[in-house]
């Protein structure tokens, strides 16, 4: 395949058949001068697959596609298997024998001035500095299209640079937020110098959507006049998503605390409230006329007396020190003066250092429990009360009425001793319907 052709050691040509699409020439050097072998030729119809990098190469394939015949024009690359800097030739042509288009390659390696060189590489260090920032870069012309992106807005939204470079911003934006995206660059062209922030969702290319933040600032050449406006961006849908799923788990969170009817609250160091349900400020309202609120300093509540004051403040105090430990406080109902009992647990609140930072409370209305206890052990006396009456108050003339019965003389019933006997029977009897009428006393609540 290569051919022997005359040319510079650091030179080669190369003439392509484009309607059989095979080599026609290829000088030998061109190995050299690439830093690859034969190989390469035999499995690559267009000989710079892999030698130059795929953004350039793709240029060149759109310029190479817009020749005519007997149109040419000149390009600049380097490979990236060495440091040359070369300079090609591309013409094309028809062959005036068989009338097929043949493309001809006239390559050469360009030194350049040192100058220029450390430009080059300048220029390529800020590229790679550019394209390795996980922030997006854009830039805007006055007119609202774009002139440059970077690699992690290409990777991004999955556009390639000539997908986008030319093209409107509005490209990049979904409909119902056009208006903000219009804005900023208004306000950018209309502000020089003044950085304008902007979220909003921005669709990739498949449709899916970014929620994205960034910073615009206008660019001005040496008169001042503005001629770019510049974006710097990132992605931050993860950081939305988490703090939507916070903000859906503190809701839900919300609901359930506060849909209870036990009482939650905390306080800080200083003893100021820092969270209270529903609940909490439900009752302390009911029982003080007075509604608390977050960030007030709970000891100075005007619905609380002095004295409750001072015991509320050893109760956090205590928590404070360390302690966890449940309290039961009383109340007074204002509608009817019951009182109200609360069984209160104080736990101290630590940071993640083990210090304390305030202290976190949990009330629960117990009145009716402890109604229920008192009535479960007045239930109680009052059987140990029967157990007692029926025990030594009954069996008494019980006793002595069996024996009476015993006394009766049966056989002979019309026996004068029989009345006395009877009578003192009906004693008894009145005696054990006394003792009766105490059980059943003692039986109800009065």
């Amino acid at each position: 395949m290569l051919n022997p052709v005359t040319t510079g050691k650091y030179s080669c040509t190369i003439v392509f058949d484009l309607s059989r699409q095979n080599y026609l020439v290829v000088s030998d050097s061109f190995c050299d001068i690439f830093g690859v072998d034969e190989n390469h030729l035999k499995q690559n119809n267009d000989f710079l697959n892999g030698l130059i990098a795929p953004e350039t190469h793709s240029q060149i394939r759109e310029l190479t596609q817009a020749l005519t015949c007997g149109q040419s024009v000149v390009l600049n690359y380097s490979p990236t298997t060495n440091n040359r800097h070369l300079t090609e030739t591309r013409r094309l042509v028809s062959d005036a024998i068989t009338g097929n288009s043949i493309l001809i390659s006239e390559i050469a390696e360009t030194q350049i001035p040192a100058q220029e060189t450390e430009d080059i590489r300048t220029e390529q260090f800020l590229n790679s500095l550019i394209d390795s920032q996980t922030n997006f870069l854009i830039r805007i012309d006055t007119g609202g299209n774009f002139t440059f992106i970077n690699k992690q807005f290409s990777k991004t939204f999955g556009y390639s640079k000539s997908e986008i470079i030319g093209q409107h911003f509005s490209k990049t934006t979904i409909p119902q937020e056009l208006y903000l995206c219009e804005e900023v660059f208004a306000n950018c062209l209309s502000n020089p110098g003044k950085i304008v922030k902007l979220i909003h969702k921005k669709p990739d290319k498949q449709g899916f959507l970014h929620d994205t933040e960034w910073e615009f600032i206008s660019i001005v050449d040496e008169s001042g006049k503005v001629i770019e406006v510049q974006g710097i961006g990132q992605d931050i849908t993860v950081r939305f998503q988490a703090r939507e799923e916070a903000m859906r788990i503190k809701n839900s969170m919300e609901a359930l605390i506060n849909n209870t009817e036990d009482h939650i609250w905390s306080v800080d160091r200083e003893k100021r409230f820092v969270y209270m349900n529903q609940a909490y400020i439900n009752q302390v309202t009911y029982l003080t006329g007075v509604e608390p609120q977050r960030g007030e300093y709970s000891y100075k509540h005007a619905g609380y007396t002095q004295q409750i004051i001072d015991d509320w403040n050893v109760y956090y105090q205590r928590a404070l020190d360390g302690e966890r430990y449940t309290i039961v406080n009383a109340s007074i109902d204002p509608q009817g003066g019951r009182r109200l009992y609360f069984e209160v647990s104080f736990n101290p609140i630590y940071t993640q250092k083990g210090e304390i930072i305030g202290v976190g409370c949990l009330g629960h209305n117990i009145t009716n429990r402890l109604k229920t206890q008192q009535e479960l052990l007045n239930q109680n006396e009052r059987l140990r009360n029967i157990a007692s009456l029926s025990s030594h108050e009954l069996r008494r003339p019980v006793a002595s009425m069996l024996g009476l019965i015993s006394l009766i003389d049966r056989e002979n019933f019309f026996n004068p001793d029989n009345e006395d006997i009877i009578g003192h029977i009906l004693t008894v009897s009145k005696e054990i319907d006394e003792v009766i009428r105490l059980i059943v006393d003692s039986t109800f609540i009065k």
